[in-house]
């Protein structure tokens, strides 16, 4: 993975100014100090944690399974989603043989949870066909209990071992830990420091990853490598670059990080960075405001408004140089319609995207570029931890806390007084 900077500022003054927060960051890792608030730059060299959680799956994946269930939202949900669809997920409904699928509960819309329900009754047959992740990292949000509650009430008196199916994934003495205990559930734990929207890279992310035939250790390695690189005060150091080119942006105006990706697989990769952005550095009557976007689909309904609209955003194009091809055939029933005959569709994509950097060049306005080598395990971990590593970079030159997310939790006890008092 490589990144392509287009942008010409001045940045070795900002730069100076994370020099010795980057300095810490190295020293968390090298100490292996999960005290501290980026404890998650520990996880990817965290041997005991992968052993744990690839012990489990040893013992909980069986070669009948075919429903790999995710109970989480949020930080405990999108990440391992976000890796999931950007190998399987945008075509899974179209490869009917293709096992073990993830299922991702993730909303309590009854409509939703009814016609899983119904799922469950008409194509799982045994208990070895299913395992379900309960994960939250409080034990606590409403969502994630109540659908382990629905579902697990449901199969219940029809699974006698459903227990030995599950999985919960929490912080350690929380509420559902305790429960998890009572019940006789297998609990993974949760670096207590590591924040859910960092937390893809711990059990997390790896225990449903991993059952779903994912290489962890691939996805692992190449955060490390990707991790090391970003500790060091060097050019080389990608989110060193990402966040200083970013923060300059916004100290200009640009209010809006557009992510553009040109692969419709890595649309939820996208919502993953929506929530570590705008969870992270939303506090304090500052912020930019995260959007997604995917080439070429967005090309029809969203580029007049970033090349004619305000001139409020930045824009990060993601793209691979790998990827499969569909041959467009030489003798066409349109022939008069374009000028593709014989061509790959991954040519055509690489022409939109070399138009689209193209446009944004012509038009000045700042943009820069993520090139995967291809998408797979390794690349996805790459980018997951350059990612998080920027984040915590960038909100430390705009002076915010990018660990907490004290907003959020005032949903959340509003909620619960609302459903204590009914």
């Amino acid at each position: 993975m490589k990144l392509i900077f287009h942008q010409k500022k001045d940045a070795s003054g900002t730069k100076e100014l994370l020099a010795s927060y980057v300095v810490h960051c190295k020293k968390v890792i090298n100490d292996i100090d999960y005290r501290m608030p980026e404890a998650s730059l520990c996880l990817p060299s965290d041997k005991k944690i992968e052993t744990e959680v690839l012990n489990l799956v040893e013992k909980k994946i069986t070669t009948d399974l075919k429903y790999n269930i995710v109970i989480g939202i949020g930080g405990s949900n999108l990440g391992t989603k976000a890796v999931y669809d950007a190998l399987f997920g945008s075509i899974d409904y179209i490869t009917p043989d293709r096992y073990p699928k993830m299922v991702f509960l993730d909303t309590i819309d009854p409509k939703v949870n009814d016609a899983f329900l119904h799922f469950v009754d008409t194509h799982i047959k045994d208990a070895s066909e299913f395992v379900i992740s309960i994960i939250s990292k409080s034990g606590t949000n409403t969502e994630p209990v109540v659908n382990a509650e629905v579902l697990l009430g449901h199969i219940k008196n029809r699974f006698s071992n459903w227990k030995d199916r599950c999985v919960i994934i929490t912080d350690i003495d929380s509420l559902m830990w305790k429960e998890g205990l009572r019940l006789g559930i297998d609990l993974l734990s949760i670096p207590k420091q590591v924040g859910g929207r960092y937390s893809v890279l711990s059990p997390v992310g790896l225990f449903p990853l991993a059952g779903a035939n994912i290489d962890i250790k691939q996805l692992l390695r190449g955060a490390e490598e990707m991790r090391d690189l970003c500790v060091e005060n060097s050019s080389e150091n990608n989110a060193l670059n990402s966040s200083v080119s970013q923060f300059l942006s916004w100290k200009q105006g640009k209010s809006i990080h557009n992510s553009f990706y040109f692969h419709p697989e890595l649309e939820s990769l996208g919502k993953w960075y929506r929530q570590l952005m705008g969870e992270s550095i939303g506090k304090e009557q500052k912020g930019i405001t995260p959007i997604v976007s995917i080439g070429s689909v967005d090309h029809h309904s969203m580029v007049q408004l970033y090349w004619g609209g305000p001139t409020d955003k930045t824009t990060e194009i993601v793209y691979s140089q790998k990827s499969k091809d569909c041959i467009v055939p030489t003798e066409q029933l349109f022939p008069s319609l374009s000028e593709t005959s014989g061509t790959n569709t991954s040519e055509i994509i690489t022409a939109i995207q070399k138009g689209t950097t193209s446009a944004y060049a012509k038009q000045s306005q700042p943009y820069f570029e993520v090139v995967f080598n291809e998408i797979n395990e390794y690349e996805l971990g790459a980018y997951m931890q350059y990612k998080m590593i920027e984040i915590l970079y960038l909100a430390q030159l705009m002076h915010i806390n990018a660990l907490d997310q004290p907003q959020v939790e005032l949903y959340k006890t509003e909620t619960r007084k609302i459903l204590a008092n009914k």
